[in-house]
């Protein structure tokens, strides 16, 4: 594309408010996640901002014909109608399917888009009405909101008031340069109405009482990253170094939870804590948390040695249980750790691991949870004698790991219902399940999609939740999160 095309549509999009608005995002985004989701969230923001500024040229079009608005590229002719239309409707598309995908999330991606839907609906109705700063102040307070839902926080009030104020404050003066030819054109938004000394006016007001919430606000606390904000961490591990976080509120003469959360295969911790979100279900809930590394294999991938199955395709010596048990050993030498409610998480390969896990060392955790994993199918390949609480998560469409079972070069795992059944054998539990109500599980799969299997047992718990249509890596938040960390906690070691 030829670079006078590229900045006629640049300045269509009317590039210095949605650069200004795409650079709000990204420091926002900054603060409350981190740079890496950071640069796609501007970059999906960026992209809604361009869909409202074509909007605008192209239902202006014929106004700025009008009164020779030379300055914009369809009345230039460096742009055509037809050419900025074809732009508007490939990029829609792509715009909403980015942002409900993206690190925003469906609740923030949605929150986000209603105010791109009000910016849409500002040049196409509200421009013409006395509510003309309402989709200002909805969209504006809408940018700041889809990011604190993007970490599953409530956007605080002020940040809501500020946004929105600043919008309307926006709205005001912005048209002040346009007014007598809006009026010419009879655009009768407010404030084309009350006119360019009253508009001016409102407009300064709005900034002053913008900037006085924004003073008298939380800012520090408020806009800063859920990490940042927990109370404290250490390292354990030695040379396999583990970050622990205690969650705020910790005392240590209090034991408390603890959490080993466990990654895939080809993922790793920090991967791992964004897809499942356990770190935050931890954090509200005042558990320990970890989320130690695997090795890297000759591919560079890390892994866990699980299972013959899955994952430790280079046959590495490496005895993960030895590690995970020296984990929680060093953490509880150091932390006040309630050695009854010891809980592994994992997904995939790091689920392969929770099995392997309590397999070895039944007497040191109290259950396990993990999403789309699995056992080797060989039964004496598990030798626990001890209760264990056992709670298998898995998708019906899971195309890596088989709901109904499968192999991996050869080596057999088990399907998602027979792991629960053996382990409802060894925790000496009735082996006919009851199926529960279904409930919501994964926010982005419709519907109840989770079904419950649940085993009836004199001293622990087993339950299978299957996802109807779930795949391997379901688009996860924290309601997933908080499911499955109250599971854990309703089930300490009797």
């Amino acid at each position: 594309m030829p670079l006078i095309k590229l900045r006629a549509f640049a300045k269509a999009s009317h590039f210095g408010p949605t650069l200004l608005i795409t650079l709000i995002s990204f420091l926002l985004a900054t603060r409350l996640l981190w740079e890496g989701p950071a640069y796609v969230i501007a970059f999906t923001v960026f992209l809604g901002q361009l869909i409202i500024g074509w909007s605008n040229d192209i239902y202006d079009y014929n106004d700025d014909l009008k009164h020779n608005r030379t300055n914009k590229p369809l009345v230039a002719g460096t742009l055509s109608v037809q050419q900025l239309r074809r732009a508007t409707l490939i990029l829609l598309p792509i715009a909403v399917i980015s942002n409900l995908i993206g690190p925003l999330g469906l609740k923030g991606g949605n929150v986000y888009l209603l105010g791109v839907g009000c910016g849409i609906a500002y040049n196409f109705y509200f421009k013409f009405s006395p509510l003309s700063p309402l989709p200002y102040a909805v969209a504006c307070a809408a940018l700041p909101a889809s990011i604190f839902y993007a970490t599953d926080r409530t956007p605080p009030v002020w940040v809501l008031a500020v946004g929105a104020i600043l919008g309307v404050a926006f709205h005001f003066a912005n048209v002040i340069k346009d007014l007598t030819q809006d009026r010419e054109s009879e655009i009768g938004g407010l404030p084309q109405r009350l006119g360019k000394k009253a508009s001016s006016v409102i407009a300064l007001v709005l900034l002053i009482c913008a900037a006085l919430i924004f003073i008298n606000s939380p800012v520090t606390q408020d806009l800063t990253s859920i990490e940042s904000t927990q109370a404290s961490t250490f390292i354990v591990g030695g040379d396999r170094a583990t970050f622990v976080t205690l969650p705020a509120g910790y005392s240590k003469g209090v034991a408390a939870p603890l959490l080993i959360d466990l990654h895939g295969y080809i993922s790793n911790s920090l991967t791992h804590e964004k897809f499942a979100k356990m770190d935050i279900a931890a954090q509200k809930r005042g558990v320990i948390y970890a989320a130690p590394d695997g090795l890297k294999d000759s591919q560079g991938f890390e892994f866990w040695n699980a299972s013959n199955a899955c994952c430790n395709f280079n046959s590495n010596p490496v005895d993960d249980v030895a590690f995970i048990q020296s984990l929680i050993d060093e953490i509880s030498s150091k932390a006040s750790v309630d050695p009854r409610r010891i809980y592994v998480f994992g997904h995939s390969n790091g689920h392969f691991m929770t099995y392997k896990f309590a397999c070895s060392n039944p007497q040191t955790v109290a259950a396990i949870a993990g999403l789309a994993g699995a056992m080797d199918s060989d039964p004496a390949s598990c030798g626990a004698r001890t209760p264990v609480s056992v709670l298998h998560i898995h998708g019906t469409a899971d195309a890596t790991i088989n709901y109904s079972g499968g192999s991996i070069f050869g080596n057999a795992y088990t399907g998602a219902q027979e792991s629960a059944k053996r382990w409802a054998a060894i925790d000496k539990c009735s082996l006919t399940p009851k199926i529960g109500p279904a409930f919501d599980l994964v926010t982005s799969i419709q519907g109840l999609e989770t079904t419950p299997t649940v085993y009836s047992c004199p001293g622990a718990g087993v339950e299978l939740w299957s996802i109807k249509d779930g795949p391997h890596g379901p688009i996860l938040d924290s309601n997933f999160a908080l499911k499955v960390m109250d599971w854990l906690l309703a089930h300490p070691k009797k």
